[in-house]
């Protein structure tokens, strides 16, 4: 999902619609790469540290401990973490953003954090990885828009930001919903560990309004949006209408009556479809306004 938004940013904004860049395709990959390796890292230290939770959660996909040697995943994990760390600093050296180089470290620590101390905690896990799930594509624009932006092209410039930013936002938001639906559907699990996740602390009925009103206030937003852009592009409004509102609107309806864990797994794949079709947006907006340009 990481790599498919950065390379749709890319593809079907930055280069389809002509705007100036810095990065060629190699050091864009290094990018790309260096995102991809840390979601994966912290992919691992969480299963992990997680082993004894995912038994009782979800033991029929318990894989760390049961499929793969636990030493084969530390392994794996300081590989991924090295690649990530190494290719982040050789692309801040290329845009010459060196103090940049120290995001991927600092992204590893945090994963570790969270594994170890962060996820047992209310709110606080959810809100970090929902902020590292959406920090990989605001950083497009820092180092692939920002090294050539002048004071020319700065209002072109400032438009494609604000599109990379609302993207982000939007992954942040909806990772936030999807990370408190996970929660309730392991909070029998992180019970029994001695978690104090919010699911732990209010129940899976406190999670189920909570994330209820959150999913309320985005369709709320991405109704009025449909409505606005519906005035002038009418494919565009068609296809948020079909493929994120409604689905939002199912959403809404299901996560209220919710109980069983099994429920909520569902409800956590509908809102990882909604995100991805979400992101597929800018493929149509980007056609529509091209076409609108002819």
């Amino acid at each position: 999902m990481i790599a498919l938004v950065q390379y749709l940013l890319r593809f079907s904004i930055i280069e389809f619609l002509g705007i100036p860049h810095a990065l060629n395709h190699f050091y864009y990959f290094l990018g790309v790469l260096c995102s991809v390796c840390l979601a994966a890292a912290g992919y691992i230290i969480n299963d992990i540290y997680d082993q004894k939770n995912d038994a009782l959660n979800k033991p029929q996909r318990l894989l760390i401990g049961a499929k793969i040697k636990e030493e084969t995943a530390w392994y794996w994990f300081l590989g991924f973490n090295v690649v990530a760390c190494v290719s982040g600093y050789i692309l801040a050296q290329h845009v010459e953003l060196s103090s940049l180089g120290f995001i991927p470290i600092i992204a590893a620590a945090l994963l570790y954090l969270y594994a170890i101390d962060f996820k047992k905690r209310a709110v606080l896990g959810n809100l970090l990885v929902s902020l590292l799930t959406a920090v990989p594509v605001f950083l497009v624009g820092v180092f692939d828009l920002l090294p050539v932006a002048t004071s020319e092209n700065a209002p072109l410039m400032y438009q494609v930001l604000k599109v990379i930013v609302g993207y982000s936002l939007f992954a942040f938001y909806l990772n936030f919903m999807r990370e408190l639906v996970k929660d309730a559907e392991d909070h029998k699990g992180d019970a029994a560990m001695g978690f104090s996740t919010l699911a732990v602390i209010i129940k899976p009925a406190g999670i189920r309004y909570i994330v209820f009103v959150l999913g309320a206030v985005l369709l709320a937003f991405t109704g009025f949006f449909n409505y606005y852009i519906a005035q002038g592009d009418t494919i565009s409004a068609a296809y948020l209408l079909v493929f994120v509102n409604l689905p939002l609107l199912y959403f809404l309806v299901k996560i209220w009556w919710a109980q069983s864990p099994g429920q909520f797994k569902k409800l956590s794949t509908l809102l990882k479809l909604i995100m991805l079709t979400g992101i597929l947006s800018m493929v149509v907006f980007s056609l529509a306004l091209k076409i609108s340009l002819l």
